[in-house]
Parts: C-alpha cells; structure tokens; sequence
C-alpha cells in the first residue's frame, strides 16, 4: 500500500439546479456520483456524490458534486468543507439563475476564491447568444469581485472538454496548502457501514495527518475510535496527509455514534463548545430585522447544522455594510477551531443571511456593549497573525502557552509559529520562559504581582523575614506552573527585586525592624539559645510567657532556629555545625548509633534523638535498625 501526499486538490460543483453539474463530473471522470435511486428517478442530486480523475500535470485530484437544489442546500454546505477549488456550473440557456447567486455567497462567506466558470450545454445555443451569457455572467462575477476563466462546454458532446480540462490543469498548480498544525481533523460529511468491515467515515483531511492504526476521538461525544483502514480514491493507503478526500474504516464504533457533522481529531486538538464568538457578515440584499438580539438561526459549521440564539454584542442592529461581531449560544455542542468559517440561515422560513469566521471556540459569556471585549474581537478578527498572538498571551488566564498551544489556538503550523513569535522577540513584546512564549507585559505585570504579594505579607508579619515559598506558590498555582514560577522567581533574583534564603522568600530591601523592647527580648532568646546550643531549653523555659519574646520567637522560626519537637527548638547555626560533624563521621565510618552520636557531640540522649530524627526528615541521614547511615544523593 502506498503513502498518498501533500498537496491533494479537492474540486466541487456548484451552481442552480439542473444545469449539469452531475453530467460534467461524469464526462471529466467516468462516475456517475448520482448513486441513490431517488436520485436516478428525479434527475437531480439530493447527497453529496464523490468522483476523482488524473489532470495532465498534475497529481489525482478529487470532485465533490453537491445539491443544487435550495431544499438540499444544508448537504452542499457540507460538501464545501475543505474546499480548494470550485467549478461553477451555469446552463447558458439559462444564465444567472437563484441558486447560482446562493451557492456563490456561500462559498464566498466561506472564504473560498478559486473558480472556473463552466457554461453548460454550449452546443445548444448560437454564437452571438453566447457571447450575451458570458457578458451577463461577466458582470455577475465582477459585482463579486471574482476572477475565473469563463469555459464553454458541451458534456455531451465533448465540445470544450479539453479546453476545461487543461484550465483546470494551469489552476490547480497555483493551489497550496498552508494549514498544517500536523493535528489531524476530519469533518465527516457521510458515515455508513460496510458488511465485514464496520463502520466507515468520509471526509476531507483538512489538517494534519492519519495512518493505520491511529488513535482519534469523535467530537462533540468524545468517543474513542481506532483507524483500521485508509482509502483515497478507492485505493487502500497507510497514511493520507493535508487535503485528501479521505475515506476511514473506524472500530469499535457503529454509523449512528459518529454522524455526518462529527469531527475527526485528537482530544488535545478540540474541546467541545456551547458558545461561540465570531465575526458576521450580512450579505448586502437582506434585511436587517434578520438578526436581531436572541433570535433563532440555524448555523453551519463544516458538515455541521446546529440552532443557536444569537447575541449581538456591538450594536442592536446588525449593520450589512461592515463586520459585526456576534456570540452564538448553541442548543448543541460543536467542535471547531479558531478561524473556520461558517453560514447562518433564519430559522424558519430558511433564508440564508451571511456569515463569518470564528473567532473564539471556547469563550465565555459575555456582556453587551463591552468594549474590552470588543477590542479583541476587533484584533481577533483583523487576521493580523503577531496581534492575534499577543491578545491571546495578554488575556489569557495563565501566563504563557507553549509553541504547541499556540499553533493549535491560531490553527497555523509550528513553522509559521516560530516566524510569528521570532519577530515578537525582536520586538522585545514577547520573552522566552523555558518552553513557553509570555507577553513582556505580561510578564512584567506577574513579576509586580509577585513583589506586592511578599511585600503584603512584610506588612502583615514585620517580625519575619519573609514569605514561605510554598505559600507564595499557592497564590499563583492557578495560572503558571511550579517550574515556570521558579524560573520566573530566579529572574526577580538577578534583577535584585527578591531574595530566597532556603525557603523563605523576601523583598530585596527588606529588613526586620526591632524597636528596643523587641530588640532586647531577641538577644535573651539567642543568648539562652546559645548557652548550650545541643541541649537548650525548651519553648516555656525562653518564652516566659512574655508576649514580646513570642512575637520574636515566631519571626525567628525558620530562620534563625529551627523546631525539632513542639516544645523543642534549637538555633540553626547548631543544627548545621551537627550536620556537618555526623556527615563527615558517616563518610568514615557508615553507621552511626545514638551513643555515637552523644559521644561526638555532647548532647543528652534526647536532643540526639531529637536532631537526628530531625536530619531524618531533611533526608540526610536514613534510620537503619537502630543506627544511622548517610543517604545517598543521587
């Protein structure tokens, strides 16, 4: 089996009913992609139908033949997913006709711009008529702003075929694809199941890639599939990448768990949404009273239709001649992706009304009339890829986003990721932090919050020397991870903004204050501290229940001394000199009892205890029966 590449074209039909678009496909390929029996017998295309044939220069290309009919106009929708060019199909004996002007708005909002203009049936008509349908069809195309080669055909006869075909040709070389976060993402637009096989899925692979026996996730049900089976063009592959019409044979999944509209993809490519944000785009010839604040629509998103109430957030009358932006609440779950295109339809009767881009897949609910909210979809909206990535970092709830994070959220490739974030750096608005990119002014913002956290707790605790790490962690543990806090915090460090003494973080101009009362009541603790610094006494014998010497005794704790018991302390300089004596006795002698221990230092049997239960927890030393033997550092 064989590897099918990158750069595989994708062509549909569009245009009104009945001007030939099945026939034309059927004289390009030799398929009839009219397949159903009610197809046959009414003489027009009710599902999507697939065919696909060899263009001279170039590589196999596949055709999808949609609906012309506007009662069928949600099944050409989902044919349009993925799209790379579009061969507009008009009867030259009927010229512009409804459905031509509805399918070129559609594939208009959704962004599509490749076309070749093929005028059917042209051995029926006369020269001179002709030429009046390529003028009429002209001007269509010019209030449309669309630029494509005008062909005349005749399916039939063949007249123009070649002509077709070698235009066809000379575009397709002109067709890239860009998109390619190498997360694969199918819209499956048809699923049924094959006897002996199981369940299969069709679908353009719009991104990424997909090889026998990967795992992937249907969306919005989140359920798991493996791929047992690939096929391009009726022809078994191992893998399949960007922009093939990819037919998937799916286990442990029946038709009905994966239905035309689900989604193909990796669960940390998607996340199920009820809202979404996006632009809009009023076609100029409806009417306003279309869309107005909670009013029902139906929306189309890749093979997908879905009722939504809509939420103007900008204006409460939607303004045809410019963008508007919108939050569409869903009655259903979705799974998207920034940057996909979609259709709105009215609810009932089904009109087609514009449509847009979505901007934000996962948003929360917003109020009207926000202006800050407004600013980033303005900037969300602008396609301005370096904005779009410092609005992301800068609003963000955690601080940062890995490469990854960022190709997946702009829906572009780590290739364009590092072109993106290079000119940031340059620019100095963003910073490399380990593996994640970070708004400088965002991050300046964190490091200000960090300093007037440990500056707020100075205030509360004058006596201490500063703020337990672990504490300050706590604060920020919702928004930055710990090896990211850490570098950050090591930063502050070299920029003299803090300091850490072991696990005590302060400001760097920080100083504990004693007025004379405490200042006495400190030296009397040290000094009894230090009278007999193995064996001192304990927290009642210092305290003297004197509220200034436990006010001083508490800042003290895990700085100066440190606690061995609850009613056992001893200074800390004492501890490490103890440390060091049994470090270096162990490393000469391996095993170390209590009596050892008291006969090396002079402390009583239970301070020994005491301090060795102590370099136990610190993880110097290790109690082995009733010795102790120095732990390894690995």
């Amino acid at each position: 089996m064989e590897k099918i590449g990158q750069d595989q074209i994708i062509i549909a039909t569009a245009g009104h009913v009945d001007h030939g678009k099945t026939t034309l496909i059927k004289a390009l390929t030799g398929i009839d992609t009219d397949t159903t029996a009610a197809e046959k017998k009414r003489g027009l295309t009710i599902n999507l139908g697939f065919a696909f044939f060899d263009l001279p220069h170039h590589q196999q290309v596949g055709i999808v033949d949609v609906p012309g009919h506007e009662k069928f106009l949600k099944n050409m929708i989902a044919g349009l997913s993925g799209i790379d060019l579009v061969l507009l199909v008009i009867d030259v004996n009927e010229s512009i006709m409804p459905q031509t002007r509805e399918h070129v708005d559609i594939m208009s909002l959704l962004g599509i711009e490749n076309y070749i203009v093929v005028l059917s049936k042209i051995d029926t008509v006369d020269d001179v008529f002709k030429e009046l349908v390529v003028d009429d069809v002209q001007n269509f195309l010019d209030e449309h702003n669309i630029k494509a080669p005008i062909i005349g055909v005749d399916a039939i006869s063949g007249t123009g075929m070649k002509e077709l075909i070698s235009v066809m040709d000379e575009k397709v070389d002109t067709i890239t694809h860009t998109n390619n976060n190498g997360i694969p993402r199918i819209n499956v637009d048809r699923s049924f199941s094959i006897k002996g096989f199981g369940t299969i899925v069709t679908g353009t692979l719009l991104e990424g890639e997909v090889h026998n026996g990967m795992t992937l996730e249907v969306f919005p049900s989140g359920k798991e599939t493996k791929i047992r089976n690939i096929q391009v063009h009726d022809k078994n592959v191992t893998e399949a990448l960007p922009g093939t019409r990819t037919a998937i044979n799916l286990t442990n999944l029946k038709p009905d768990e994966i239905k035309r509209g689900s989604v193909l993809t990796t669960s940390k490519n998607i996340k199920p949404t009820w809202m979404l944000d996006v632009d809009f785009k009023m076609l100029p010839d409806k009417d306003a009273d279309y869309i107005r604040l909670w009013s029902r629509v139906r929306v189309y998103l890749g093979a997908r239709e879905i009722i939504a109430r809509v939420v103007p957030l900008g204006e409460d009358e939607i303004d045809p001649s410019k963008n508007n932006y919108l939050q569409l609440r869903l009655e259903e779950p979705v799974a998207v992706k920034k940057g996909d295109r979609y259709i709105l339809r009215t609810y009932s009767p089904m009109n087609l009304i514009g449509g847009g881009t979505v901007l934000e897949p996962n948003p929360t609910k917003h109020r009207r009339f926000n202006d800050q909210i407004l600013k980033n979809l303005s900037v969300q909206a602008s396609g301005n890829q370096e904005d779009m990535l410092l609005d992301f970092l800068n609003n963000q709830s955690e601080l940062g986003c890995t490469k990854e994070g960022i190709a997946d959220y702009l829906n572009i490739s780590i290739q364009s990721v590092n072109e993106v974030v290079d000119s940031l750096l340059s620019e100095n608005k963003v910073v490399n932090v380990l593996d994640v990119v970070v708004s400088k002014s965002r991050l300046d913002e964190f490091k200000n919050n960090i300093l007037d956290t440990v500056w707020n707790y100075h205030k509360k605790h004058r006596l201490q020397k500063g703020m337990p790490k672990e504490e300050l962690l706590v604060n920020f543990k919702n928004i930055i991870s710990g090896k990211i806090i850490e570098n950050v915090l090591n930063q502050m460090i070299g920029d003299n903004q803090i300091k850490i003494l072991g696990s005590i973080v302060s400001a760097s101009d920080f100083e504990v204050k004693y007025n004379d009362y405490q200042r006495k009541a400190y030296n009397q603790i040290i000094d009894s501290l230090k009278a007999n610094p193995l064996m001192p006494p304990n927290d009642d014998d210092i305290l003297q229940s004197d509220k200034t010497k436990i006010e001083v005794f508490k800042s003290l704790e895990g700085n100066e001394i440190i606690r061995l018991s609850e009613q056992n302390v001893m200074l800390k300089s004492a501890f490490e000199s103890a440390v060091v004596k049994v470090v270096d006795y162990l490393k000469e002698n391996q095993t170390m009892t209590l009596a050892e221990f008291r006969d090396l230092t002079g402390a009583s049997r239970k301070y020994g205890m005491l301090i060795l239960e102590s370099m136990d927890k610190q993880g110097i030393t290790r109690r082995k029966e009733n010795m102790r033997v120095l732990v390894k550092k690995e």
